[in-house]
């Protein structure tokens, strides 16, 4: 909504192709927020246009006093934020657990990680050929993190899985 006007539908499908590396939106979520944008002055929309099959879309689009909140959002301070990997509160509790089973799940997190670096390379490359009909410069950053966190966890994945086979020889020697 604030690069162009949009559906709800729009905005979730945006989020998901953009965004969802790093971040999630419900349906749950964007329709009440959008409503809640509308009724502070924030957003507007336009009457809903009906379809062939009687439903309709509403599309919203920032205002002026909308583009200021997201301006004085984005000079903002960002929140800490909260690290959340199911792998690693597992190996904490390695100890528990059979070794293949660490080993099967790091080997997975691993080729996981290495997909995701190969997706944001490629979507990277995707975004320099459409830069001639959209800015792409920052989400070219947004994805150049992404090659870096899951770069970094894969490599993570790969030092992990060989620190518990160099303890297990030790432990069988």
């Amino acid at each position: 909504m604030a690069h162009s006007p949009q559906t709800g539908y729009t905005i979730k499908k945006w989020i998901e192709n953009e965004y969802s590396y790093f971040w999630q939106e419900s349906y749950g979520q964007i329709y009440p927020t959008l409503k809640k944008l509308v009724a502070e002055g924030y957003a507007n929309c336009e009457p809903e246009a009906k379809f062939e099959n009687g439903r309709g879309q509403i599309i919203y689009q920032i205002t002026d006093a909308g583009r200021l909140e997201l301006t004085n959002w984005l000079k903002k301070e960002p929140q800490i934020e909260k690290l959340r990997y199911e792998i690693l509160l597992k190996i904490s509790f390695g100890k528990n657990a059979e070794t293949q089973t660490l080993l099967t799940h790091l080997d997975e997190f691993k080729t996981r990680n290495k997909r995701l670096v190969q997706e944001m390379n490629s979507y990277m490359v995707q975004m320099d050929e459409r830069s001639e009909e959209v800015e792409c410069f920052y989400s070219q950053l947004t994805a150049l993190c992404g090659v870096y966190v899951y770069s970094a966890m894969e490599k993570w994945a790969e030092e992990a899985k060989r620190r518990i086979l160099e303890r297990n020889n030790e432990k069988n020697e």
